[in-house]
């Protein structure tokens, strides 16, 4: 991927070949590959365009939105995250960065994170904790501001469902910062309109779906506010129980038989939500059993 050219492409107003011509030394072949990732760029005898899939945001707007926090935002980057980590000597807690395309994204276990050209919410930012306090059960927090901002479903531990398909992720990485805390970045990947072409190998919902009209522009202060508000109130209460009864109503395998595929093997049972550590419950016979994060996944039966 050339990326010089994509970036300059980013802006998504017309270039005449001759302004690309000191990015690429072969524009056709350079364009077929951005193509081939997914991105609609158009052509004449003239110039070349990218067509994002949404309006850009206005980061400015936002920004003044979320202040006193402050919004760094970047039409292209490898990965929010991790531009945060490689800067985090000069974040305060809550300040963002919003991205329109990721070259690199993330997802849990290491997966590859695909984001089509300004059609998806991008964002990830830094959050400290208390370090004598625990944060079992951090990722459901995340999870459960976004069901509640967009009336979604959970599926433990960090999915976000709508109608059984994920509409989008959450990936929490700790940063080696020597200042007494817990520092963490806290990424998120909502897809809100993705092009026909998705090359996505699961069944995935958009926000678009549920709201034809969407827009990233007020969604993102939304989301934003209502995250911070439910971390604060995470750092004071833990996982009480209007945490537990809150994620509950979100839960979509809710009471269901599910199978819990643990690296020992495969255990069936009834889900029973989850406890004050966050932790999953499962009705196995007369026996509730716990499973935590890790290397676990839940199924439906």
């Amino acid at each position: 991927m050339n990326l010089a050219l994509l970036s300059c492409l980013s802006d998504c107003t017309p270039k005449v070949r001759s302004e690309l011509a000191e990015f690429s030394q072969n524009i056709t072949f350079d364009v077929q590959q951005l193509r081939a990732l997914g991105l609609n760029i158009e052509e004449n005898t003239a110039y070349y365009q990218l067509i994002p899939q949404l309006p850009l945001l206005n980061s400015h707007q936002i920004s003044t939105a979320l202040s006193p926090y402050r919004v760094h935002y970047y039409p292209v980057i490898t990965s929010t995250n991790e531009w945060i980590l490689q800067n985090i000597a000069h974040f305060q807690k809550g300040d963002l960065c919003l991205a329109e395309y990721q070259t690199g994204g993330r997802g849990r276990r290491g997966r590859q994170w695909l984001s089509p050209f300004a059609g998806q919410m991008i964002f990830s930012f830094y959050w400290t904790f208390d370090p004598r306090k625990s944060i079992e059960g951090l990722s459901l927090v995340v999870g459960l501001a976004i069901a509640e901002t967009f009336g979604v479903q959970v599926k433990w531990p960090n999915d976000i469902l709508f109608d059984g398909r994920k509409l989008g992720g959450i990936l929490i990485e700790i940063a080696n910062v020597k200042n007494g805390g817990l520092n963490l970045v806290i990424g998120v990947g909502i897809n809100v309109s993705l092009p026909e072409k998705t090359a996505i190998n699961q069944p995935y919902a958009q926000l678009c779906e549920i709201d034809p009209n969407v827009d990233r522009q007020t969604l993102f202060p939304k989301l934003i506010q209502h995250l911070y508000i439910r971390l604060t109130r995470f750092e004071k209460e833990g996982i009480d129980e209007e945490f537990q009864r809150a994620w509950q109503k979100h839960n979509a395998f809710s009471h269901q038989a599910v199978n819990v595929i643990t690296e020992q093997g495969i255990v069936p049972g009834i889900e029973k939500g989850i406890d004050e550590r966050g932790y999953l419950q499962v009705q196995c016979g007369n026996k509730l059993r716990t499973f935590n994060g890790g290397e676990v996944s839940l199924r439906r039966k």
